[in-house]
């Protein structure tokens, strides 16, 4: 896709981030991740995140990242309408050049920056400037993912937009929020799609103050169509604090129960729609009574 083509791809929508399944700890297994994808593009997906922060991204060797591409990028491509295909990739120079030649050689879309390690403003611009050019260098745009570990600053952003054309931005760290707004209203929605990166209970606040118009969602991985309900209502502003609201809120503080739950609850609610889920790459399973209270609470509102 061209810039205006992937800009418009991510502008208002919903942007799955997919999950990443295992064999065993530390062996992907690429077959049932290409057929989740299948899932996921015949319930009306287009656009997705391999291997992000919900994907694992940081349990990925090279290697199993480009077998990951090599296998869920065919069925993307094989669609009649435009996918807009995406990855995570980042924390070292190395890494991206690494895998920046295969993504563009399977001719994904963009890729989502993972945050390096790098506080320093002057050391974050140079790492993201280096690293947006390698993969403007295969075709590939970048989408930078703002977290709240090492956080890059408004005026570091500011910079990367006077240098490079950015399609889109995945700003998952509240507490920049009303700085992001004025960056977001100085830079006009035009020119860059904005994406709410906090599981979708955020998006009121982020749209309230006129700075997301999309989101990101691991939800949708197992109910695709929530997500975009949720954010079709707060677009057209109908949206009110409703169960099914409620649900998304109930959800997200179940994976933030304990550190590591984020994709467990994920995979356990793609088995209960029976498409494929799991163990993270780690060999790490959600113990019976978490599993208990996530049915539990898809079957209180009726999603089951």
């Amino acid at each position: 896709m061209n810039l205006r083509e992937t800009r418009e791809a991510l502008s208002e929508n919903v942007v799955t981030v997919t999950t990443t399944i295992w064999q065993a700890a530390s062996r992907p297994d690429v077959d049932a991740c290409a057929e989740n994808a299948a899932y996921l593009f015949d319930h009306g997906v287009d656009a997705v995140v391999l291997a992000g922060g919900v994907g694992e991204h940081d349990r990925l060797t090279v290697q199993q990242q480009t077998a990951l591409l090599e296998g869920v990028a065919p069925v993307a491509r094989q669609r009649e309408g435009a996918i807009c295909l995406g990855t995570g990739l980042g924390r070292t120079v190395a890494r991206v050049r690494q895998l920046a030649p295969v993504l563009g050689r399977m001719g994904v879309d963009f890729a989502m920056l993972m945050p390096p390690p790098i506080d320093d403003p002057e050391e974050q611009f140079a790492y993201y400037d280096q690293v947006i050019c390698l993969l403007r260098d295969q075709g590939v745009w970048s989408m930078p993912y703002i977290r709240p570990e090492h956080p890059l600053g408004v005026d570091v952003l500011y910079r990367l937009f006077e240098r490079h054309d950015i399609p889109g931005v995945k700003l998952g760290n509240s507490d920049h929020l009303p700085a992001y707004a004025r960056l977001v209203h100085r830079l006009g929605h035009e020119r860059s799609a904005w994406l709410c990166g906090v599981a979708g209970w955020w998006m009121p606040a982020y749209y309230t103050l006129g700075v997301a118009r999309g989101m990101s969602s691991g939800i949708a991985n197992a109910f695709p169509e929530r997500p975009r309900d949720l954010l079709a209502r707060i677009l057209s502003e109908r949206f009110c604090r409703d169960e099914t609201y409620w649900v998304f809120v109930r959800i997200e503080e179940l994976r933030r129960h304990v550190s590591g739950y984020g994709s467990l609850v994920v995979k356990y609610m793609q088995e209960l729609v029976g498409i494929h889920g799991g163990m993270d790459g780690d060999g790490s399973e959600m113990p019976q009574v978490m599993r208990d209270r996530v049915r539990q609470t898809l079957d209180e509102i009726g999603w089951l």
